[in-house]
């Protein structure tokens, strides 16, 4: 008998109606999403509570919970949720969305104990520079971007629960009117200032022609307008008799500390440039939610919500595109909760982590690019709102990876050449692969335009610039071996390609040379009973600081049966690989 394909389901999503009402190009309120499924990819449960559900539903977690980590595009991630029973149960929102600011995102990689090992004299030489996201939009898109994500974050939020989003001077007055629209203009709480240049201004600031830019802005809002969670806070004022009196918190913040200049927080900082510092965490989980209380942040970072969630007891979900955002989440995580867990200060000692809509784990695009733009020589340009930059005297103009240059993509870049009548320069377009209709109608094109010719740098072919796609996997030899009761696992070598060119390529006068291959290893996590589909993690090592290396040999206790004891190396720019034996 045929198997019957299941009705795709809708979700219905609660009109908007609040005002003022802002206006841009292609905006669409959303009437329906769709969910997707989330596949079950790694546990960490130190204390084998086997929470472990394959779809994660919130009526089956409402009495067993366990922390999540989803990886994908937050759209999908918060339809998922919204199908999957989350939908109003959700206590606080945290969200430090982009900025529309035209920057790059880098998260500064430094190779494991080079230093401690006396090898490498410029720190620099070890530094790898990941680019974690593209902060590129135009002014449409981005609006529409922000409208989708905030009419689902308030579908999942409880009557009683609140949203911050935290935002700067490029888009804060954009988003205070939608978020008018969305929530209601009588549910706004608050403009929070944080003075992000706690202690004093430092730095390339003072060399500003201008009022010096020293602000953050958080925008507050309830879901609704009398019944919310809020625990007033206080800060100590010391009075010329030497006493401390308490005074009320107001919406400006001068006394959190920020990451930038010369002074810094304590915080453990993880080479986000984004990262925020746990002490404003802190402030809003305590202020906006209970012990219990669910917390949200679908733009996790470098995880500072989560952490922060978990040291305070609360429950969490966090969620990111970014595979290096979610791999350096749970490695704080896991060194948190193993702390707690010996402290005997946990009550949510497990979380689990998903993929939603099948999203590719081992190529960034952002990664793709950025490595297409150093091997072709590429100058970027922040300043142009259609052409990424400039090869020599063209302007350059780079196909999303995720598809081949196509009939529309030549069709948008004449249009866009039309807009500009002054324009003189050819154009590069660089791209994957291309449809093969594409290649007349560029011959076309150029027969009838003296200037403005275009020619196509396809790196699937192209013998000069194709190589960097050649993509070589991380190798590994480990010895895996029983004796009695327990597993030995031994690391005897192993190598990042995608290291070792990386690092040549940023450090062209010299070849560096790596005396320990432990250098080149973030973490390493071990199942002992892996079923081929997901992670257990029954060990992890977890460098305590930036310069410890991991261990590299192992001992853990195992059953009497056969089990299959898998190893899985997380290297320092977050390729993963996997080793399994039966022992």
């Amino acid at each position: 008998m045929r198997k019957q394909t299941p009705k795709e389901q809708k979700i219905k999503i609660t009109p908007v109606k609040g005002r003022p009402m802002l206006n841009w190009v292609g905006k669409k309120p959303l009437d329906y999403v769709k969910g997707y499924p989330a596949v079950l990819m790694e546990v960490f449960d130190p204390l084998k509570t086997n929470l472990k559900y394959d779809v994660p539903q919130y009526e089956k977690l409402e009495k067993n919970w366990q922390n999540f980590l989803f990886y994908g595009d937050n759209k999908d991630v918060l339809a998922t949720l919204l199908e999957l029973g989350f939908r109003g149960k959700v206590d606080l929102i945290y969200i430090d969305p982009p900025f529309k600011s035209g920057a790059d995102y880098i998260r500064k990689v430094q190779l494991r104990g080079l230093k401690k090992l006396g090898q490498i004299e410029d720190d620099e030489a070890s530094v790898l520079q990941q680019t974690m996201y593209f902060d590129i939009w135009n002014n449409d898109a981005y609006l529409q971007f922000m409208y989708e994500r905030l009419i689902l974050l308030k579908e999942l939020l409880s009557e009683t629960g609140s949203i911050y989003v935290h935002l700067d001077w490029t888009v804060g007055h954009y988003i205070k009117v939608i978020m008018d629209e969305v929530f209601g203009q009588d549910n706004f709480r608050s403009s929070i200032i944080w003075n992000t240049s706690v202690p004093e201004v430092a730095g390339f600031k003072w060399l500003s022609n201008n009022w010096i830019y020293s602000q953050a802005m958080i925008l507050y809002y309830t879901k609704s307008k009398q019944d919310f969670i809020f625990n007033k806070k206080y800060i100590g004022i010391k009075q010329k008799s030497g006493d401390i009196s308490k005074k009320p918190i107001s919406d400006i913040w001068n006394d959190i500390e920020n990451f930038a200049g010369f002074y810094g927080t304590k915080d453990i900082k993880t080479g986000f440039q984004t990262q925020k510092p746990e002490a404003l965490l802190e402030r809003i989980i305590k202020a906006s939610s209970n012990p219990d209380d669910l917390v949200l942040d679908c733009f996790i970072g470098s995880g500072t919500t989560a952490r922060v969630a978990q040291k305070l007891g609360r429950r969490w979900i966090g969620c990111d595109i970014n595979k290096g955002a979610i791999q350096l989440t749970s490695r704080e995580l896991q060194k948190i909760i193993l702390e707690q867990i010996k402290e005997n200060k946990t009550k949510y000692p497990s979380f689990a982590t998903y993929q939603v809509n099948n999203y590719d784990l081992q190529l960034l695009r952002t990664e793709a690019i950025e490595l297409a733009v150093q091997h072709i020589g590429i100058q970027r340009t922040k300043t142009d709102s259609f052409f990424d930059g400039t090869l020599k005297e063209n302007l350059v103009k780079i196909i999303d990876f995720n598809h081949p240059f196509t009939l529309l993509d030549l069709q948008l870049i004449q249009d866009e050449l039309k807009k500009r009548p002054n324009e003189d320069r050819n154009i590069t377009v660089v791209c994957l692969g291309k449809e093969l209709a594409v290649d007349p109608a560029i011959e076309e094109w150029n027969k009838k335009h003296p200037v403005n010719k275009i020619e196509v740098i396809e790196l699937k072919t192209d013998k000069k610039y194709g190589n960097f796609l050649i993509h070589k996997p991380d190798e590994a030899k480990v010895k895996i071996e029983r004796k009695g009761d327990k597993a030995i696992i031994e690391i005897l070598d192993f190598i990042s390609p995608t290291i070792i060119e990386r690092l040549n390529i940023d450090n062209n006068l010299f070849k560096v040379k790596i005396p320990d291959f432990r250098s080149m290893i973030d973490y390493v996590l071990i199942d002992t009973n892996y079923d081929g589909k997901t992670f257990h993690v029954v060990y992890s090592d977890v460098p305590e600081r930036k310069n410890d290396l991991i261990k590299g040999k192992y001992e853990i206790e195992i059953s009497k049966e056969k089990p299959k004891i898998a190893v899985k190396i997380v290297d320092m720019l977050g390729e993963e690989m996997i080793i399994t034996e039966k022992i």
